[in-house]
């Protein structure tokens, strides 16, 4: 059964979102916001301008190791040539971030995550070592035909190519922006960095007519490849 959680008790979903009127359900186990009061009006934004989406469906595993074990790890996961630093790879629902040549972080729903990952270079996993950092990070999705001029108003990297990683060299808590495709990027922050980064997407995204959008109406918009293209 759904249940709807008190948004002072859930510490996840950003304060910035709880005040902006987010609607909180539980998802596989986690409260997320799944709307903002309208998700047909929510999925306009993404089709029109640019949504912004907090992502607490979402959970991250961190993976460290020596560059060749890591190389072997990912190829035996995703296939030949392994994910090159600064770049991101997707199998299924999971993306592969490969920030340097010893980590990686593995981005997905969380269920996702504890039925396929941790991954290693044969039956025994434990020759990678493999942490949980979700509850360090803040993860966002900006999604729509001005997601890349938001991050450029924002002086993020925007013109990234699909699948690359760009960082704010001002800005460490900024840790990754994957372009996951010509419309939809996906962001993590530190959590100590959280707040600022949104207000920071917001000052931004007000002049693109940038707006809050939810778990349902990113649902919707996964399941056709309009948006997303």
């Amino acid at each position: 059964m759904e249940t709807t959680s008190r948004p002072t008790l859930d510490p996840a979903v950003p304060q910035t979102c709880i005040a902006a009127g987010a609607v909180l359900h539980e998802r596989d186990g986690h409260i997320v916001a799944t709307s903002y009061g309208s998700v047909p009006g929510e999925i306009a934004v993404c089709m029109k301008s640019v949504g912004l989406a907090d992502r607490s469906d979402l959970g991250v595993l961190e993976l460290r190791g020596d560059q060749n074990l890591l190389d072997r790890a990912l190829i035996a996961r995703l296939g030949d040539p392994p994910v090159a630093p600064g770049s991101g790879r997707r199998r299924r629902t999971v993306w592969y971030l490969r920030l340097d040549r010893r980590r990686t972080l593995l981005v997905g729903p969380h269920h996702a995550l504890v039925t396929g990952p941790p991954i290693g270079t044969g039956r025994d996993r434990s020759d990678l070592p493999h942490k949980d950092v979700g509850a360090t990070l803040a993860i966002l999705s900006i999604i729509g035909p001005r997601a890349a001029r938001l991050l450029a108003a924002a002086e993020l990297p925007g013109e990234l190519a699909i699948g690359a990683i760009g960082r704010d060299p001002r800005d460490a808590d900024v840790l990754a922006i994957l372009r996951e495709s010509q419309r939809r990027f996906l962001v993590l922050v530190r959590t100590t960095g959280a707040d600022a980064f949104w207000t920071r997407l917001l000052a931004a995204g007000e002049p693109l007519g940038a707006a809050f959008v939810g778990f349902d109406a990113l649902t919707l918009l996964s399941a056709s490849p309009a948006p997303n293209g």
